[in-house]
């Protein structure tokens, strides 16, 4: 039989995996000291609902986050060291280039302050498509019919979407499909002009030329 082990063995193995952790000490202790920025700022974007000002405005937001910013960046302020300031700048510019949008939310009633929401929902419909067609690319599925794919939803019964489509107006519904055919077709031509460009361009001096015969005759 082994020999039993007892407490001594159990404490030299404890010390022998803190020896290992030891070298490691102060990069675990910066990576800390890293996110803590990310949680503070995390705290001013959603605080919670007993430190909440009432109200809550994207001015008074904004003003907290470039506050924070600045001091993160000062230099007596924690990221003086070369590492930390590194993640600091990048932390800083990141938000910045998306300050234009990054507190609409604070101002706006019922508008999400991230896509997560969105995010979880797209992918449940490329999944479903997936089941669907087989195959993992869905990207010429979106394509095609761009925001129509937001009214798929896989575990709907045909019983529940006429349900919910006998809710909708003749006059709703005629106006809204306008809309999405010309949000639809917009999107299209993007698309074109980014990954077939060629084609695209061909496509419009063949109109204009066409056009221009038209109207000489």
């Amino acid at each position: 039989m082994p020999a039993k082990r007892g407490p001594v063995h159990l404490l030299r193995r404890l010390i022998k995996v803190a020896d290992h952790r030891l070298p490691y000490a102060d990069q675990v202790a910066q990576l800390r000291r890293q996110r803590q920025w990310l949680i503070d700022l995390e705290h001013i974007l959603d605080p919670a609902p007993d430190a909440r000002p009432s109200p809550l405005t994207s001015q008074a937001v904004a003003q907290q986050v470039d506050r924070y910013l600045t001091d993160l960046l000062a230099p007596t302020g924690p990221a003086t060291e070369e590492t930390d300031h590194q993640v600091a700048v990048h932390i800083d510019q990141t938000l910045r280039n998306r300050w234009w949008g990054l507190f609409t939310c604070y101002d706006v009633p019922a508008l999400p302050r991230t896509n997560n929401e969105l995010e979880r929902y797209m992918r449940r419909i490329k999944t479903g498509q997936r089941r669907i067609l087989g195959h993992k690319d869905v990207h010429d599925f979106l394509i095609r019919y761009g925001r129509y794919v937001a009214c798929v939803d896989y575990r709907e019964s045909p019983e529940a979407l006429l349900t919910r489509l006998s809710q909708v107006s003749q006059d709703d519904f005629q106006r809204t499909r306008q809309a999405m055919n010309s949000a639809l077709l917009r999107e299209q031509k993007r698309h074109r002009f980014r990954h077939h460009q060629a084609d695209y361009l061909c496509g419009l001096e063949s109109q204009w030329a066409a056009a221009v015969e038209k109207s000489t005759q």
